[in-house]
């Protein structure tokens, strides 16, 4: 073979893919890249994709069309043409029209030439990606979210990783789509100027929460719990524990109940310190303790002051140096927040000595060999204010507050590992905590009264401001702790039901603290029907109506809330099915009547016909169109679950949970027999009931079940099944019915 030969050889196949590749260019339509966009059209295929260089896809697959005498039609015959920062799609069929792209900093126009312009696409919402409404979308309704969900109403999608808002035209419709519940169908008319904006930093910036991180995933559902404090308060003994242990093993932990969280009072006396508590109320000490929580299946928590020492008696030396201790400018020493007594006092963590010495040796202990679970750590904020005052004295007094912090919370929570639980409290900046608690404190402390006995005293009041102002970082940032649920005397039986209903359908962390033993059965029910908490995440992404949540320019905690919201909306999508679960509240001082909305409050589809199912009383109340009214008593709430008409038998609601969904494992419609089948987990020796909604004209055939089938009964379209619970072993088990109608 000649050179020449070789040559030709060698060279064909490279100007064989240089052809292919001409050939691609030649073919494909001009891309639009600018200021971090990108606008990659397909004139073959009719579509365009729209993506931003943080937020990967923003749409994809997107069509555009018009609509005409009622009728949308697609747009054919592109022709695609690029500059700078604007790219322009010419039609010729059905109408020759003109859609223009142009970008800016942080803005996409969307321009067409015709009336009628519809654009339709793809956006990705998953669970880092979630539908979100704004400030000036408030319309009185708390939403709420379980699941990926939609409303016709909410036409913003908030990105949890990048902290960006994505603003889509008010006028969007979005829908999941049918095939991946992970991506919405989008669809918005296109005016003189229709943008898709977004709102960079938005937590950090917008909200004013500079230290924003997404919530850690070592729990994803907030934890559910009972706290000595509001029953025993200092005066807490070790048989009150006891005793109240007994009382929440047997009536709460089968419903999913898991902590049992002391709070300060075991460390009054010199003799006392954090690991060897006070005689005299603890004789056998917090290690037995923390076992007899154990071997009653609960998990045990612990309030801990993790800034104070004992002087007298260290934890983990016979006597610490002095240096260990923070003094004021006299060089007197000072009690720590919150403790025992005045026994504990301020550590000085400038001397790096102090969280190598006595912070990881005392919680390896806590952790290793008392087996603690869950950590309410306490009094940073106070801490942080005293040594602002008295940073002279320090050991290192070169050390701002806030880095001593955060290097004394990274170590503690190094120490503890990722499966113990730290609820930060005492907060006072709001934020120095992401990424470190799994939960914290965002109020004051409440009492179990509606209102307070005396001006700016505690009551549930302090419980609802918390709930309210500090939903937008439920599950974003951390789970909220509102602090404690109350429902005994002299709170009523409708004040106790807006408390737990409350609670239940935000989300947040549920810790209880009333004498369980002597609660009334249909209190302690209240408790049974909304715990655990589930995975609810908030729709809106800010502070609920506040009068002020600054101080000296950073989020504070303790949010006063203007008015409390008319109603909560959780939007429901899980294996229990898609539906609303809404309360409407009372907070008059008299019963009233309230009405609301379902497509303009709710932002479900007008013109539809939906099943309303009264929660609290276990009724069917109505098949609505638009309005529900209802008179409520003072202070009192209403739920309805509310799903949308069907034309067979569907499962509105069961008698285990206030969502729906805690209970239910699968559920589905078997046409070809006319049978609604699932299965459901039950509580030991709690007989269960599914409420079905039957139309006129059906009625049931066969009910059968692996369990015993105590009754079933049928109340104007409303199918009450209830299934016995009576099992030897374990507090739950699954269960499979099926009804033939």
């Amino acid at each position: 073979m000649t050179d020449k030969t070789k040559l030709r050889n060698n060279l064909l196949p490279f100007l064989f893919l240089v052809l292919i590749a001409w050939f691609l260019s030649s073919c494909a339509s001009p891309t639009l890249n600018y200021n971090g966009w990108e606008i990659t059209p397909d004139a073959k295929r009719e579509v365009l994709n729209i993506s931003q260089e943080d937020l990967g896809i923003l749409m994809k697959d997107i069509r555009l069309a018009i609509k005409e005498e009622g009728k949308v039609l697609m747009l054919t015959e592109w022709s695609v043409e690029s500059e700078k920062d604007e790219l322009t799609i010419s039609t010729k069929s059905p109408k020759n029209t003109t859609w223009k792209f142009k970008i800016d900093d942080k803005t996409l126009h969307i321009i067409c030439s015709s009336e009628g312009a519809i654009l339709q696409g793809i956006t990705p919402a998953s669970e880092t990606r979630i539908p979100a409404r704004i400030e000036s979308q408030d319309n009185g309704i708390l939403y709420t979210s379980l699941g990926l969900v939609s409303s016709k109403n909410i036409h913003c999608l908030f990105d949890r990783q990048t902290d960006t808002m994505i603003q889509f035209p008010e006028a969007s419709k979005f829908k999941r789509n049918t095939s991946d519940e992970n991506l919405m169908d989008i669809t918005f008319p296109v005016r003189e100027d229709t943008e898709i904006f977004l709102i960079t930093d938005y937590y950090i910036n917008v909200l004013g929460l500079k230290f924003y991180k997404p919530a850690p995933e070592r729990f994803k559902n907030a934890p559910v719990g009972w706290s000595s404090w509001y029953c025993y308060y200092m005066g807490t003994t070790e048989a009150d524990v006891v005793k109240e242990t007994d009382a929440l093993a047997k009536y709460l932990k089968p419903y999913g109940l898991e902590y049992i969280q002391l709070d300060a009072c075991y460390t009054r006396g010199e003799d006392a310190n954090y690991l060897e508590w006070t005689k005299s109320t603890f004789p056998k000490g917090g290690k037995w303790l923390f076992q007899y929580i154990k071997d009653k299946g609960l998990k045990p928590a612990l309030w801990v002051n993790i800034y104070g020492s004992n002087y007298a008696k260290a934890e983990c030396a016979d006597k610490y140096p002095e240096n260990f201790y923070l003094r004021d400018k006299n060089g007197n020493l000072s009690g720590a927040c919150c403790t025992a007594d005045k026994t504990v006092v301020r550590l000085d963590y400038t001397n790096p000595e102090v969280i190598e010495k006595h912070l990881k040796p005392m919680f390896r202990i806590l952790r290793d060999d008392w087996g603690l679970t869950y950590l309410k750590d306490a009094g940073w904020g106070t801490w942080m204010d005293y040594y602002e005052d008295n940073k002279e004295m320090a050991y290192d007094p070169s050390r701002g507050s806030r880095e001593v912090y955060v290097e004394v919370q990274n170590a503690l929570r190094e120490t503890l590992g990722p499966d113990i639980y730290i609820l930060g409290c005492a907060m006072h900046e709001v934020g120095l905590g992401f990424g470190i608690f799994d939960g914290s404190r965002i109020g004051g402390d409440d009492k179990a009264v509606w209102y307070p006995e005396k001006q700016g005293g505690m009551s549930m009041q302090t419980y609802f401001h918390s709930i309210f102002g500090g939903n937008y970082l439920n599950n974003i940032t951390w789970h909220c702790d509102p602090d404690a649920a109350m429902v005994r005397n002299p709170l009523t039986l409708e004040e106790a039901r807006t408390i737990v209903t409350s609670i239940a359908l935000t989300g947040q962390l549920y810790m209880a603290s009333d004498f369980m033993g002597r609660l009334p059965m249909k209190k302690l029910d209240l408790y049974r029907k909304t715990i655990p908490p589930t995975h609810v995440v908030p729709i809106d992404l800010y502070p609920y109506k506040i009068e002020s949540n600054k101080k000296n320019d950073v989020v504070w905690c303790c949010p006063k809330v203007k008015e409390f919201p008319r109603a909560i909306d959780l939007k429901v999508n899980g294996k229990s099915g898609i539906y609303d679960v809404v309360a409407l509240f009372n907070w008059e001082d008299e019963e009233a009547s309230k009405t609301i909305s379902i497509s303009e409050d709710l932002g479900l589809e007008a013109e539809t016909e939906y099943v309303i199912f009264d929660f609290w009383n276990q009724t069917l109340k109505d098949i609505a169109l638009d309005e529900i009214t209802c008179s409520i008593p003072a202070h009192g709430t209403c739920v309805y679950v509310i799903r949308s008409l069907l034309d067979r038998p569907q499962l509105l609601a069961t008698s285990r949970h206030i969502t729906g969904t805690v209970s239910v494992k699968e559920v589905s419609w078997d046409a070809s027999k006319s049978c609604l089948k699932g299965a459901s987990e039950i509580v030991k020796d709690d007989p269960y009931s599914l409420f079905i909604h039957v139309p006129d004209g059906m009625a049931v055939s066969r009910i059968n079940a692996d369990t015993e089938i105590l009754y079933q009964k049928m109340i104007n379209g409303l199918l009450e099944v209830k299934f016995a619970a009576d099992f030897n072993e374990g507090d739950k088990k699954t269960i499979n019915w099926e009804i033939e109608f």
